[in-house]
């Protein structure tokens, strides 16, 4: 499963910098699981500074040191399994 990066600032967003890493099979899943958690302030507007897949966001100064001081704040995981009868 994918990773995508939700970041923050430094006002009015779930937290202080740092960043949401969310698992889903793709971009649209893992903003409606964000949303589940961190509902949008202005309608259509995502709760959060920016937005990045893996490989974008291991190419930032804050994957390799930080986000105004923080890392990662929580992990979001969208996990489906067969029921077995």
């Amino acid at each position: 499963m994918a990773k995508f990066y939700f970041t923050y600032g430094t006002d009015g967003q779930p937290f202080f910098g740092g960043w949401t890493e969310v698992e889903a099979p793709d971009s649209h899943a893992a903003c409606a699981a964000f949303r589940a958690y961190h509902p949008d302030k202005t309608e259509g507007l995502v709760n959060c500074s920016s937005i990045y897949d893996e490989e974008k966001f291991k190419l930032t100064g804050m994957y390799r040191e930080s986000n105004f001081g923080f890392r990662c704040h929580e992990i979001i995981t969208l996990r489906r399994e067969a029921a077995t009868n």
